[in-house]
């Protein structure tokens, strides 16, 4: 039985919409949760430790990943994928109470750590879950676009997060607490999608390969006994992407704010309009992914790294509107290859490994080099003093993807009978 069905690919991808919710907010109001939790006075300071606590609970991602994608693996995918999406949201609704540090002291930073890692260790299951569903749910010819739809409901938690922090940052909203109405929206969300997963059923894939396996095995010894090559190769793939859209969907605001002094407002609404480019950019990925190869992928990174270079050493001449415009062309192009991350990586592994190996790569990629890297971006640039860091940061990842890219073979990206 195929399915490729609306209703079926909404639910799939709430927990993405979820996940990348609670991701954005947390980077864009990590100056208004530094000020009230965190009890340091220094502005850059206090940013750097806020950065510290949100990559604490993505360093938990990887565990939570193993967990749940042996879980997935030996039980089955359902199972796994509905109670996670419910263990992100509790988090995310209590992070909403904690008292202020002014109230508790360092109490207040040891109960948002403790809620970063659960929250961190649900969200390592979740959306490899959602890709996994997506991919054995389709058919053949719907893999890449409905794969893609997983990472466009990110983009999706993208935009809604934006939205709800621009809200925030109006005048009606200025007290030092309001980020808290962005996480409480968030966590009754993450409850409302539980109940709605409830109807779905196990992947025909799964149950075929429980009905003809003929002795139990332990996905991960598996993976990494048979399945390095794969590994490293979404690694070097999945880490470019990552770093790519940490910088430019996550740390801009943050960053041009912080140190061009661009206003904060303009900088949310404007993100806003970047990344509804970026989900465009991941449905052509799904619409037209045979067009998207191997050379695009090497095409792309080549002329990706030369603009980025230039660009950061030009911001401080750049307006506005010439920032805008450039961000709009590169996040087109970062929303394509995003786009057909999830498709690669649950085709580069079989079924017995397969929420495993996705879990594995989108976790270390996706997690903690996208979760770390507004933390060693404010860092190093504190550091040295150097602006123009962020492109080099992303010029050492763009070299492992193109390390990756020339150990595959030219229709590798593009098929999809593992």
């Amino acid at each position: 039985m195929q399915v490729d069905n609306k209703k079926l690919l909404f639910l799939v991808s709430l927990g993405a919409v979820l996940e990348y919710y609670d991701f954005a907010i947390f980077i864009y109001l990590a100056p208004t949760i530094g000020m009230s939790l965190i009890p340091a006075k220094n502005q850059i300071v206090n940013l750097i430790l806020s950065y510290a606590i949100f990559s604490i609970g993505a360093v938990f991602r990887p565990l939570g990943g193993l967990f749940f994608s042996h879980i997935g693996d030996t039980r089955g995918r359902k199972f796994t994928f509905l109670y996670t999406i419910l263990l992100m949201a509790i988090p995310t609704f209590l992070i909403a109470f904690i008292p202020s540090s002014a109230t508790i002291g360092i109490w207040a930073v040891v109960l948002l750590i403790s809620l970063r890692i659960l929250q961190g260790f649900a969200i390592g299951g979740e959306v490899p879950g959602s890709i996994v569903f997506a991919y054995e749910l389709s058919s053949l010819r719907h893999k890449a676009l409905n794969s893609s739809i997983v990472i466009m409901g990110t983009n999706i938690g993208f935009v809604v997060a934006s939205i709800v922090c621009t809200v925030l940052f109006t005048p009606y909203f200025s007290r030092t607490d309001s980020w808290r109405y962005a996480f409480i929206l968030g966590g009754l969300f993450g409850v409302l999608s539980y109940f709605l997963r409830k109807s779905l059923t196990e992947t025909p894939e799964f149950i075929n390969y429980k009905t003809f396996l003929s002795r139990e095995t332990v996905p991960v010894k598996l993976l990494f006994a048979k399945h390095i090559k794969p590994l490293l190769q979404l690694l070097g793939l999945g880490s470019f992407f990552a770093s790519s859209i940490a910088v430019f969907a996550f740390y801009m605001p943050s960053y041009l704010s912080t140190f061009y002094n661009l206003p904060i407002k303009t900088l949310m609404q404007f993100n806003t309009y970047t990344i509804i480019i970026f989900i465009i950019g991941s449905l052509l990925s799904g619409l037209f992914d045979k067009y998207f190869g191997r050379k695009f992928f090497i095409y792309f990174i080549v002329l990706f790294l030369v603009a980025v270079l230039l660009l950061f050493y030009n911001y401080s001449i750049l307006s506005l509107s010439s920032i805008l415009s450039i961000h709009v062309i590169l996040l087109l192009g970062i929303g394509i290859i995003c786009g057909r991350f999830p498709v690669i990586s649950a085709s580069f592994f079989p079924v017995a490994v397969r929420y495993s190996g996705v879990a594995f790569v989108y976790n270390i990629s996706f997690g903690i080099v996208a979760g770390c890297s507004q933390l060693v971006l404010t860092w190093l640039i504190k550091v040295t003093g150097i602006l123009w860091i962020p492109s080099v940061y992303l010029a050492v990842f763009a070299s492992f993807a193109l390390i990756s890219l020339l150990t595959m073979r030219s229709d590798e990206l593009v098929n999809y009978k593992n």
